[in-house]
C-alpha cells in the first residue's frame, strides 16, 4: 500500500474503522489510490459527518430544547 495512503489511514481513526467494517474497500484503495477521496466521502455519509447531517442534528436539538421550554412554562 502506498505510504501516503497509510499515513491518511493512520491519521484518521474513523476512516480506519470504516475500512475494517467494509474491508472490500481495501482492494479498491490498493488498486487505485486516487479513490481514497471517494472512500472518505462514503465514510462521512455513513457516519453522518457531512454538513447537512450536522445541520439537521442542530435543528433537532433546538427543537427538543424548545419543546422542553414549552413544557416548563
Amino acid at each position: 500500500m502506498n505510504i501516503e495512503i497509510q499515513y491518511i489511514l493512520n491519521s484518521n481513526p474513523l476512516l480506519k474503522k470504516f475500512l475494517r467494517e467494509n474491508s472490500f474497500y481495501y482492494k479498491i484503495i490498493i488498486r487505485n489510490p486516487n479513490k481514497i477521496k471517494e472512500i472518505i466521502e462514503l465514510m462521512k455519509k455513513e457516519y453522518k459527518l457531512t454538513f447537512p447531517y450536522k445541520l439537521e442534528k442542530i435543528q433537532n436539538d433546538l427543537s427538543m430544547i424548545n419543546t422542553i421550554m414549552d413544557i416548563i412554562k
